[in-house]
């Protein structure tokens, strides 16, 4: 048998694998549920901490006792990235390599190592304290964008139009829960007085226009640009997204400025192999501004809108660099335009009822909130309710009805015990 070892339950990791005629063998953390896609793929589940190296090396090491060398170690999932590539490097398998995995984690390393190119951007990482420092160097009213150092999903991320705000930030971080502000919380941090061991920051200058990712598949050093991704989020100050339309509406012109930005900071990176998803915004003076670059693909299921708008698959073509081998599957795109839209929450509570609208055009709905669940306030992704996507003639109109589509959902909710 000739398998590949993917680490997370990833249904496009286990589905790709197949296209390419290995098995599947996911590692999967204990207490996760396996999608049914990957079930239907996988030759075998085996649960372990797939963050922790050791664990998942021993888990691997059993396997190959078994079934022999697997042809690939990979992973999609956000935080198997280095233990991945590490595994990978240690059986002399093709892989980005952990340090670029470990760079791509890290916000300030990224931006250190675009210095001297066109898209470097005004940074200072530290503790809570060494960010505020930097802040406070420059004028009250300056406006800076500020967040953990290694976070995902938009957790985390404020912006700071003050120095008022950035005294409650300060507050919020010495407490422990940077993104929440409550007179329990202030007076706690009042007596701790800001001291309290609460990560690594980074804090930059904001930047104005859209936003944007790039999604790309590399091999050998070699980065295809699959598609272009048109972002929308909550906006200042926290950014949550809330929908992404594929193909970008864009001149080839600027399009080319964001491809082109992409490959700079995967090659500073030193990102060789594999799925990348790069955030971008496209500021009207500076031009393309990077927030943030991963060695996965993206979420919020932009892999299937660049398939549906494309016909290209972001895992199968990952696997195929990997391997140096010609991709499985033909593109045969659905559309020329797909979109995504998310349903936010209208605040704390208890959601009792929720209905929708039919609209015409609809791909799909999911929801990830259900009458009895309980709702937050919206401080990143994973507090969002759920999704639709459409396709379109254009993006414009696959992004107008989903637009729609969001609009005609409607949520009932009530008070939680639970609520903030």
């Amino acid at each position: 048998m000739t398998w590949m070892c993917l680490l997370g339950p990833s249904p496009g990791g286990a589905r790709a694998i197949a296209l390419h005629g290995h098995c599947p063998v996911a590692l999967v953390p204990p207490g996760t549920a396996v999608p049914p896609e990957v079930a239907a793929h996988a030759e075998r589940v085996v649960f372990c901490p797939i963050t922790d190296h050791d664990a998942a090396r021993a888990a691997v090491d059993r396997l190959v006792a078994e079934l022999g060398p697997p042809r690939l170690v990979v992973s999609f999932t956000e935080f198997a990235q280095e233990v991945c590539a590490r595994i990978a490097t240690e059986l002399g398998l093709p892989s980005v390599t952990p340090e670029a995995a470990a760079r791509a984690r890290d916000k300030a390393t990224m931006r250190a190592l675009l210095a001297g190119t066109p898209y470097a951007w005004p940074y200072a990482a530290g503790t809570p304290r060494e960010v505020a420092a930097a802040v406070r160097a420059e004028p009250d009213g300056v406006r800076w964008i500020v967040k953990p150092n290694d976070g995902a999903g938009s957790a985390g991320v404020t912006a700071l139009e003050s120095y008022a705000d950035l005294d409650r930030w300060l507050a919020e971080a010495a407490a422990g829960v940077a993104g929440e502000t409550t007179v329990e919380t202030t007076a706690r941090a009042a007596a701790d007085g800001g001291d309290r061991d609460t990560g690594r920051y980074i804090v930059e200058h904001a930047a104005h226009g859209p936003e944007f990712s790039v999604e790309a598949v590399s091999a050998d050093g070699a980065h295809t640009i699959l598609a272009v991704t048109a972002k929308q989020t909550t906006g200042s100050p926290g950014f949550v997204e809330t929908g992404h339309v594929v193909p970008a509406p864009l001149t080839e012109a600027d399009a080319a400025r964001l491809r082109d930005a992409t490959r700079c900071v995967l090659d500073r990176l030193g990102i060789r192999y594999g799925a990348s998803h790069t955030e971008l915004r496209l500021d009207p003076v500076h031009g393309p501004v990077v927030i943030e670059t991963h060695t996965r693909v993206g979420g919020d299921c932009i892999p299937e809108l660049v398939e549906l708008a494309t016909g290209q698959d972001q895992y199968e073509r990952a696997i195929a660099a990997l391997l140096g081998t010609a991709p499985a599957l033909s593109p045969a795109p659905a559309a020329p335009a797909a979109a995504i839209g998310f349903v936010v929450p209208p605040g704390p509570g208890t959601l009792t009822a929720l209905s929708v609208t039919p609209v015409p055009g609809i791909l799909r709905w999911d929801f990830d909130r259900t009458p009895g669940r309980d709702l937050t306030r919206l401080r990143s992704s994973e507090d969002r309710v759920g999704y639709v996507i459409a396709l379109g003639p254009t993006p414009a109109d696959a992004a107008e009805t989903v637009a729609k589509a969001v609009a005609g959902v409607h949520l009932q909710t009530a008070p939680s015990v639970h609520q903030e």
